[in-house]
């Protein structure tokens, strides 16, 4: 251990002489974790402290140490890049640790990001707003954010926007289950899927942990990339909570089942508005027409025979491929339902709705209110708040939606298809956010029971343990899938 330890810091030595973005990595197994950037690393020495422990001393430029315990010492790594660290600051509120009251609240504020040998550095800019996120997850330890600026912008490679989303992971103990299913999305080349950037972030000078930067949906450019004016982007959520809003109601089986229908994006007051915009002079009445369009839709999804085509009102294939993710993921979201996305270009004739982008999978894979749920459940059993599941199932009965799902399950199950692929990423993925994973777990400790009480949450430390039991848990899924009559959609 101490020879290896002896040649790995005179390697960092070495490096902050000719670069300005390696790290060194102590991996611990004191429940701990230390990173070092290297250019701000003085001296590497080993002794013996106070209490007799045998030490390594990690020395910064400043003369600040930090002493480890030799037999707490897993491993050392270096690395020639980092994650990006982004630096928030209130500026109404510079001494807050953590943004509290609403999460709609905006708040000034400034950014600058520390791009770690990965992306180009940005210098400190002022930000429109500064803001909380989610439904849930806002209630959660660990605070999702939203970022907006004055202008468009590339932030680390992502499409040009104005507004970028910051998601905690916080209930998500392997942080690699939204990046996985974005990642199935897009081999399946789904259009508007979300990229997924791992970073650091910091508030008010706070370490905050390991977060994914991504695009915010809604529609434009850097998102659903459909005309405002023409076309709508509707969430299907039992939370409830936008402007315009209707529940589509059908009768079935001796009952009334209702479905959540929201308008996600434009914004319909705001069109309405603009007198540039000759289409939308009243959004309450322009919204009804979108209902009516919709309510179409749906009594076509809820009452037709399972042999009839509905590709007359929906892209089958968007639907195969949005519940394929889903399916994969096993996201219980869905039968609730939430954070259930279909758009459609416009009114016009000969247009369809298309599902997606898919959203969402804190509440999916492993996890099912704590960690250890199973991979051979069914992704909707019940009917969820507001009927998802009886929504849904009409899809998934259809002839023409099973034949094409049985038709990409096979594709991707074969060899060197995307299984196999997605196996690649998940080890490449893994090695990039093992050490921050690991910092994240420090800062996020198990909280048994969550503070809101229904759930438990598991922490980030034990990384690659979690992994191996989520890579098992996606083998079993996907094996399920294939054996299952219903491919583990719905009983």
């Amino acid at each position: 251990m101490k020879k290896s330890l002896l040649l790995m810091s005179a390697a960092v030595m070495a490096l902050t002489s000719v670069a300005q973005t390696e790290h060194i990595h102590v991996f611990r197994n004191d429940d701990n974790h230390s990173t070092v950037k290297a250019a701000d690393n003085q001296q590497i020495s080993f002794g013996t402290n106070l209490r007799n422990q045998q030490v390594m001393i990690i020395t910064d430029s400043l003369g600040k140490t930090t002493e480890i315990a030799m037999d707490a010492i897993d491993s050392c790594v270096v690395r020639e890049t980092a994650l990006p660290e982004f630096h928030f600051f209130l500026t109404d509120y510079p001494n807050w640790t953590e943004l509290t009251g609403n999460k709609d609240d905006k708040h000034p504020a400034t950014m600058y990001m520390v791009g770690n040998g990965m992306y180009k550095d940005i210098d400190e800019m002022e930000l429109s707003e500064f803001r909380g996120r989610g439904n849930s997850t806002w209630n959660m330890a660990k605070k999702p954010y939203r970022f907006k600026m004055a202008k468009k912008n590339s932030i680390c490679g992502l499409p040009k926007a104005k507004t970028f989303a910051l998601i905690a992971n916080y209930i998500d103990c392997t942080l690699m289950r939204n990046a996985i299913a974005l990642w199935v999305a897009q081999h399946l080349e789904m259009p508007f899927t979300n990229h997924c950037v791992p970073v650091k972030v910091f508030f008010n000078g706070i370490d905050k942990g390991q977060y994914m930067l991504t695009e915010k949906i809604g529609v434009g450019s850097g998102s659903v990339d459909i005309d405002e004016t023409t076309g709508m982007l509707f969430e299907l959520d039992s939370n409830y909570d936008e402007d315009f809003k209707f529940q589509y109601t059908w009768y079935e089986n001796y009952g009334t089942k209702t479905l959540p229908v929201m308008v996600k994006d434009p914004d319909l007051a705001e069109l309405a508005a603009d007198t540039t915009v000759t289409n939308i002079t009243d959004a309450q009445a322009y919204f009804k027409l979108w209902q009516n369009d919709f309510t179409t839709m749906a009594n076509a999804v809820t009452s037709r025979a399972a042999t009839e085509s509905l590709s007359d009102v929906i892209d089958v294939e968007s639907a195969v491929n949005f519940f394929f993710v889903n399916g994969l993921a096993n996201n219980h979201e869905m039968k609730h339902p939430k954070s259930f996305y279909i758009h459609k270009k416009s009114l016009e004739e000969g247009e369809v709705y298309h599902f997606g982008p898919v959203w969402d999978f804190d509440w999916a894979f492993t996890f099912d209110g704590h960690e250890g749920a199973s991979a051979t459940a069914y992704m909707v059993a019940s009917k969820g708040d507001q009927n998802g599941y009886e929504f849904i199932k009409h899809i998934f009965a259809n002839t023409e939606f099973r034949e094409l799902f049985k038709k990409k399950l096979d594709e991707f199950t074969a060899a060197g298809g995307g299984y196999d692929q997605l196996k690649a990423y998940i080890e490449e993925y893994a090695n990039l956010i093992e050490p921050t994973a690991r910092e994240n777990g420090v800062l996020w400790p198990d909280t048994k029971p969550h503070a809101a009480s229904w759930c438990v949450q598991k922490d980030s430390y034990e990384f690659r343990q979690n992994l191996e039991t989520l890579k098992q848990w996606i083998e079993t899924r996907v094996n399920f899938m294939k054996s299952d009559s219903n491919f583990g959609l719905y009983r």
